[in-house]
């Protein structure tokens, strides 16, 4: 039995890397990739959201800032220094967890949905000053003329060909996520979310966890937001509002927080409601708000909880239904970092 489920998963993963690596080749117009690239951004973004909120228990509404300053720092060291994308992304990645870990710290203060209302606060601050900086952002105005890729001296100047970029960072950032759950570091965010005091009582170092999460939910949104900047060329502050993070946290809540597949799932799922809602304007909010809602009541494990709970009833064991991390119940030492 053992065997056959190896056989299964193999099978699955060559489908879908010949699915992965043959899509551009046979999407039928270039803005269908366009909307698989934005589907990894957001897949890259949920991947943070997810160790912050939902294995670390940190609600933060702050990753529309994290992916602005991400995609500004690309667009400034692009069009006034010249520097590409090579250079770009580790700054924008490091520029981005430190905005993480400084907003976490007012953070250590509040719990629940104080939370939530911090991080709004901070989030709409770095929004206002992305607007009003005109010297340096160019205020509402947006920045124009940041440069592709290019790699070997191929220019990467196309939906299809940045779709590759898109999906080496998309696989690299699920592979990293995996490594994190798995680790110390995931089992003491478990610890934080399932009982704070008792984390606490274990030695687990709450304060240093909670920034690492949120630091970590920084990096991952920097990632897309430098990834955003070179795809488009040109970006403005409209995306980075408010109701961007709250689409994320809906779809990622959808998928299935608590779990890196349903951010895969949710990721993949927000460009293509966006496009089908784009007709209704700003009621959009309203039926995200509505989704939230939904979920939480009925259905908080998300699709990747149901999927779960079909195992469990049919005793069915599906390839991609993969478990969380375990719940600690002994942390190693008395006193960890």
């Amino acid at each position: 039995m053992q065997n056959r489920s190896s056989i299964i998963k193999l099978a699955l993963l060559a489908v879908a890397f010949i699915i992965l690596m043959g899509f551009p080749l046979v999407a039928p117009n270039r803005y269908i990739v366009h909307i698989v690239n934005m589907a990894g951004l957001y897949i890259l973004i949920s991947l943070g959201l997810n160790l912050a909120m939902g294995y670390c228990g940190q609600i933060n509404l702050a990753l529309g800032a994290f992916w602005g300053v991400g995609a500004y720092t690309a667009a400034l060291l692009s069009t006034r220094l010249g520097m590409p994308i090579w250079i770009n992304m580790p700054v924008g990645m490091v520029l981005s967890g430190i905005v993480g870990a400084l907003i976490a710290l007012p953070m250590l203060k509040v719990r629940s949905h104080y939370l939530a209302l911090v991080t709004i606060g901070l989030a709409e601050t770095i929004n206002v000053i992305i607007v009003n900086e005109t010297w340096l952002t160019e205020g509402p105005l947006g920045i124009s003329g940041i440069q592709m890729p290019n790699l070997f001296g191929i220019a990467i100047d196309g939906a299809e060909r940045f779709y590759y970029i898109v999906l080496v960072f998309v696989v690299l950032g699920y592979l990293v996520a995996r490594q994190i759950v798995s680790h110390r570091i995931g089992r003491s965010f478990i610890a934080i979310r399932d009982d704070f005091v008792a984390a606490k009582a274990m030695g687990v170092n709450t304060a240093f966890y909670q920034i690492l999460a949120n630091a970590i939910a920084g990096v991952y949104a920097g990632v897309a937001g430098v990834l955003y900047a070179h795809m488009n060329t040109y970006i403005s502050p409209d995306i980075f509002e408010f109701k961007s993070a709250l689409f994320v946290l809906t779809l990622t809540m959808i998928g299935g927080m608590g779990s890196l597949a349903g951010s895969v799932v949710g990721g993949l799922a927000l460009p293509l409601t966006q496009e089908w809602l784009r007709a209704i304007g700003n009621w959009q909010l309203v039926v995200f708000g509505l989704a939230i809602m939904i979920v939480v009541l009925f259905v908080p494990g998300g699709v990747v909880g149901l999927t779960r709970r079909l195992e469990e009833s049919r005793g069915i064991r599906l390839p991609w239904a993969r478990r969380p991390a375990p719940k600690p119940l002994q942390m190693e030492g008395p006193n960890v970092p």
